[in-house]
């Protein structure tokens, strides 16, 4: 009996934490390549708070995203706290050599630069990385919200301020 009284109590907990987040437990399905995650107010990470990032890799072990909206100077962003290796992004109609698909008229390398007369680029150094277990479970938690990609939010011109625009 009092087994069953603590299973009781332990599926009550559950459903509790997914009304808290806003979904079901377990409801939501995995993060994808191309998606943005938008951190809420209630993400307490120094390194990403208060960011919006593009998710550009994912497998069931693990995802890797660029964080949009740290500029740091003219020709280059803060993509994330793990600070391997650059990766370009790119805006363009036509396909650059040895360029990854993320959504439409995005692209990705992390070799050099291809020239297109009709690409738009940004540079990222470092990245974001979470196991799928981790990250599903900041989103249960309510840290992260999940986006569809959107090319006008990955290239705005005033990178500075998304956040504050994407939160709402």
């Amino acid at each position: 009996m009092k087994l069953f009284r603590l299973l009781c109590r332990l599926l009550a907990f559950l459903v509790l934490a997914g009304a808290v987040s806003g979904q079901q437990p377990g409801t939501h399905r995995q993060p994808t390549i191309g998606q943005i995650l938008v951190a809420t107010e209630k993400s307490r990470d120094a390194d990403l708070a208060h960011s919006v990032i593009l998710l550009i890799y994912s497998d069931p072990n693990g995802l890797m995203g660029l964080i949009l909206n740290r500029p740091q100077d003219k020709a280059g962003y803060f993509g994330g706290p793990i600070p391997l290796g650059t990766r370009t992004l790119f805006r363009s109609r036509t396909k650059p050599v040895d360029a990854q698909r993320i959504l439409d008229e995005v692209y990705m390398v992390s070799k050099e630069v291809p020239n297109s007369k009709d690409a738009t680029a940004r540079v990222y150094a470092g990245y974001a990385g979470w196991t799928m277990r981790q990250l599903m479970d900041e989103i249960d938690l309510g840290l992260w919200k999940v986006v569809p990609g959107d090319v006008a939010m990955i290239f705005d011109p005033h990178p500075e301020t998304l956040w504050q625009r994407a939160v709402r």
